[in-house]
């Protein structure tokens, strides 16, 4: 709807003109004097403006040179009783869409003046819809750039992650191929979840599982060799430095934007069920979905591989022990699911 303000000292005329726009439907303000119509323009906005020259407090002139430095695109009509060639120029310098005298009658208001302003607004429309359309089309471009150069940070970043678990795994010829197998069996683990027990698992939620059980050790690069692959027990202070690779892999991830929803599952992956594990010694639910899937398989593939301080169990070893510490040290789901995967004959622990 279109909004006018009819700004003049004589109340007789500015309530003739409020009651002739109301009758076609505009919305209409009115002002008494300046200070007052400016007040009215930054409230509401109108989109036309009569506006008489001669008025007490704050003359015409002045009001418009005010209009101009809020709203640009208010249409202005300067209106006056007085035939002034030299205020008409200046009206019209400052942006005064048209100047009309007094008396004048409302048809011709209407016909000439109204159809001359809506003519004006229609023009503003179109150019501001062909420059927001230009605008959409240059951000339409922006943004296929964008996502050409994210695909391309992408593909940087993953290569980045498989450098980082290859230099770890390089280290220790017991690990080697560690973080694969872990992912391996995590993805058989969180399908099988996904199968038989409603776990809400999409695309993305398998990704982000990729992305945190080939990083999940990325800490250990902070634990010295002696202590990685000391081949007898471990003293109670080295026990403490292994128990610190999950915090330092939360140390070395939290710095890549792209792996901060990962660093909290990568944290917790060492806890247990019953909330004796470590860092922090949460429990069931507490614990992160993805981090008890990594844990099942982290601890699986620990123990069917060699090992600096004994060999590899075997198969069945294995199994016992998950099962054994089902609801104790993993989720009971994690590892229901896991038994099924080894039943169905998918998954596959490394050569003894």
């Amino acid at each position: 709807m279109l909004k006018i303000l009819v700004v003049d000292d004589e109340p007789e005329l500015t309530t003739i003109l409020s009651s002739f726009f109301k009758r076609k439907k505009y919305e209409v303000f009115t002002a008494n004097n300046g200070e007052r119509a400016l007040d009215v323009i930054r409230d509401e906005r109108p989109h036309l403006v009569f506006l008489d020259i001669r008025m007490p407090v704050m003359d015409g002139l002045t009001v418009l040179r005010n209009i101009r430095l809020m709203d640009n695109s208010i249409k202005v009509i300067m209106v006056s009783a007085l035939e002034d060639d030299k205020t008409m120029t200046e009206a019209r310098a400052l942006g005064a869409v048209d100047y009309i005298r007094k008396p004048f009658n409302l048809d011709y208001l209407e016909k000439n003046v109204l159809e001359k302003v809506n003519a004006q607004l229609f023009g503003d429309l179109r150019q501001e819809l062909d420059e927001k359309s230009e605008l959409i089309s240059r951000l339409a471009q922006e943004v296929d750039q964008v996502s050409k150069l994210n695909k391309k940070l992408k593909v940087h970043f993953y290569q980045t992650i498989m450098t980082l678990a290859a230099a770890l795994e390089a280290r220790d010829k017991y690990t080697h191929g560690h973080s694969e197998r872990v992912e391996a069996y995590s993805k058989l683990i969180a399908e099988e979840l996904c199968a038989s027990h409603g776990w809400d698992m999409d695309g993305d939620y398998m990704e982000q599982l990729h992305i945190e059980a080939r990083m999940h050790d990325i800490g250990k690069m902070g634990i010295p060799d002696s202590v990685l692959n000391k081949p007898g027990g471990l003293t109670d202070e080295e026990f403490k430095q292994i128990q610190e690779h999950p915090a330092k892999s939360a140390q070395i991830l939290v710095a890549l934007e792209d792996m901060k929803e990962n660093v909290e599952v990568i944290l917790h992956h060492h806890e247990r069920y019953d909330g004796k594990g470590y860092p922090d010694g949460i429990k069931g639910g507490e614990i992160p979905a993805r981090a008890r899937i990594i844990a099942a398989a982290d601890a699986f593939d620990a123990m069917t591989s060699d090992r600096p301080y004994r060999k590899a169990l075997s198969f069945e070893i294995a199994i016992e022990e998950m099962e054994k510490n089902k609801g104790i040290q993993f989720d009971p789901q994690v590892i229901d699911a896991f038994m099924t995967v080894i039943k169905s004959g998918k998954l596959n622990p490394p050569q003894q």
